[in-house]
C-alpha cells in the first residue's frame, strides 16, 4: 500500500536544525519563544532557556582547568573527589575512618602512605554521640589544636540543609578540607537503593561539590566477605573511586586489605595494613608470590630476580630473558598491585 507514497526526509529541510522547526511545540527547549520560562517540573529550573552552545567549552580551554586532573592524584585516594570506602559489617569502619581522619588532620602517614595535611570534618549518622566520642577518646593525640571537627547533628545529605552544611565547611577550608560521612545508608532520609535514576541524582551533587570544594569520603557496607558493595551499581559508577576493605584476623593483630578502583594515575590498587590496636595502622607486605596465577610465566621470574637485588628494566630483561617491553608492562601492573616499588637505582620487590 506504500508503493506510491514518497516519504519526506525532514532532516533535509532548511529549518530542521533551527528553533523555527519547533515553533509548534511551545514546551520544547529549542522553541522560538525564548522569553517563556521552563516548566520547573520538567526542567528543574525557571527563567528563559540558555542558548544551547553556552555550556560547551573547548576541552583545553582555561575555563575547564580549575577541575582536578589525573596528575594530581595521591597514593590512597583521589583529592577533590567523591570516594566510597566500603567494608563488611563490624569490620570497624568507624575506627578505621577516625584513624584515617586523624592522619589527614595531622599530615601524618596512614599505613605507610603519605597524606597531605588537611582539615577534616567527620559527620556521624550511624553512631550515637557517646559511641563516636568514645572512639575519638581512644586517640590521645587528638586534642584542641587538631584540625579534626565532629558533627553529630547534621541533616541528611539528600536535603538542602545537609548538602549546604558540607559545602559551607569545605568552602571555609578553601579547597583544603576533607569530609567523612559515616555512613551513607544512615545519611539519607529515604530509600533510593532500588531506583538507579534516584541514586544518580543523589550522588551526583556530592561528586560535583567535591570537585569544586574538597574531598568527600562516604563510608558504606559490603557483603560479609567484602566482595560486593551494597546497593545499586549506579552508586559505584557515580563516585570517583571505590575502596573495598577486607580483614584477616591474626593472633594479636588483624590485616586490613584495601582494594581500590578508580580513574587516574597514582592510585594504589592494593594496600595492606596491620593493626595491633584500634588507633595505629602500620604497613604490611604480604607474600608477593601467594596470589600469583600458576600460569603466569612473566611475573614470577621478575619477582624472584628482584628479591635478590635491585635491578633496572634492562637488567631484568637480560636476567629473565623477557623482552624490555614485556618487562615494562609487568612492572607497571606490579607497581599498581604493590608487589614491587621503584628505587633511584631500579626496582625492588616489597619485603615478604
Amino acid at each position: 500500500m506504500y508503493d506510491d507514497y514518497e516519504f519526506e526526509d525532514e532532516t533535509q529541510s532548511p529549518d530542521f536544525w533551527t528553533k523555527d522547526h519547533y515553533e509548534d511545540e511551545p514546551d520544547h527547549p529549542l522553541n522560538s519563544q525564548v522569553n517563556k520560562p521552563y516548566d520547573p517540573v520538567c526542567y528543574a529550573r525557571t527563567g528563559p532557556p540558555l542558548p544551547v552552545a553556552d555550556n560547551f567549552y573547548q576541552a583545553k580551554a582555561p575555563r575547564l582547568q580549575r577541575y582536578s586532573r589525573a596528575n594530581g592524584y595521591t597514593k590512597l585516594f583521589v583529592p577533590s573527589s567523591l570516594v566510597l570506602l566500603a567494608g563488611p559489617p563490624k569490620i570497624g569502619k568507624t575506627t578505621i575512618a577516625v584513624a584515617l581522619g586523624k592522619a589527614i588532620a595531622q599530615g601524618k602517614p596512614f599505613g605507610g602512605f603519605p597524606l597531605d595535611q588537611q582539615t577534616v570534618g567527620y559527620i556521624s549518622f550511624d553512631d550515637s554521640p557517646g559511641e563516636i566520642l568514645a572512639t575519638i577518646d581512644r586517640h590521645p593525640d587528638i586534642n584542641e589544636t587538631t584540625n579534626f571537627y565532629l558533627n553529630i547533628e547534621a541533616d541528611p545529605i539528600d536535603t538542602p540543609h545537609g548538602l549546604e552544611a558540607i559545602e559551607n565547611f569545605l568552602i571555609k577550608q578553601r579547597g583544603n578540607g576533607v569530609v567523612i560521612i559515616d555512613s551513607f545508608h544512615a545519611a539519607i532520609s529515604k530509600s533510593v537503593t532500588r531506583d538507579a535514576r534516584a541514586m544518580r541524582k543523589l550522588v551526583t551533587p556530592l561528586k560535583h561539590l567535591a570537585e569544586r570544594a574538597g574531598t568527600i569520603i562516604l563510608l558504606h557496607h559490603t557483603d560479609a566477605r567484602g566482595n560486593q558493595i551494597a546497593d545499586h551499581t549506579q552508586l559505584q559508577a557515580a563516585v570517583s573511586q571505590t575502596i573495598q576493605m577486607r580483614q584477616e584476623q591474626r593472633d594479636t593483630s588483624r590485616i586490613i586489605h584495601w582494594k581500590s578502583q578508580g580513574r587516574g594515575k597514582g592510585i594504589c590498587r592494593n594496600a595492606y595494613f596491620r593493626s595491633d590496636n584500634e588507633t595505629h595502622f602500620a604497613p604490611h607486605n604480604p607474600n608477593p608470590l601467594a596470589n600469583l596465577h600458576p600460569r603466569d610465566l612473566s611475573t614470577k621470574p621478575i619477582i624472584e630476580a628482584l628479591q635478590k637485588q635491585s635491578m633496572t628494566v634492562t637488567d631484568l630483561s637480560h636476567h629473565t630473558g623477557l623482552t624490555v617491553r614485556r618487562v615494562q608492562k609487568r612492572l607497571k601492573k606490579m607497581l599498581n598491585s604493590a608487589l614491587v616499588k621503584r628505587k633511584p637505582n631500579g626496582y625492588i620487590t616489597c619485603n615478604v
